[in-house]
């Protein structure tokens, strides 16, 4: 992997990029979004020229009471050696960590940071209009 990031929104294939937090006020319908830019070699290049592709995972997990729950895995195809995608989820304020994982289950690191973290805070309360 050459680059990962959370991001509130995806624009023109790039992240607005988030990084140890973000609240839910500032996600655009709650969804928190994951980019991957990924420089397939070897063997993994290998399969891209023998199936045009190959799949990479994002696991989302939720910590609770202390414990990592899954709660979702986002399929992404990858098509060429040199490739960018993203997937979202829509969160809840708590502790969430993503980790990238190719089709082999092995983890796919960023130089040796292999699971993402970030704490969603709760977002602020708007005003419902003028109070008397």
């Amino acid at each position: 992997m050459l680059d990962a990031s959370f991001a509130s929104q995806i624009t023109d294939r790039h992240p607005s990029r988030v990084s140890r937090s973000a609240g839910l006020d500032s996600l655009e319908d709650s969804r928190l979004w994951f980019w991957v830019h990924v420089s397939c070699t070897g063997e993994c290049a290998e399969m891209i020229e023998a199936k045009g592709h190959v799949k990479l995972f994002l696991d989302w997990y939720l910590e609770e009471d202390g414990v990592l729950r899954k709660q979702k895995s986002v399929s992404l195809s990858v098509k060429d050696t040199k490739w960018r995608s993203w997937g979202a989820k829509r969160v809840t304020p708590g502790a969430w960590v993503v980790v990238v994982r190719g089709e082999d289950s092995q983890w796919v690191c960023l130089k040796s940071q292999c699971d993402f973290p970030i704490k969603v805070k709760e977002g602020k309360k708007k005003a419902d209009g003028p109070s008397q």
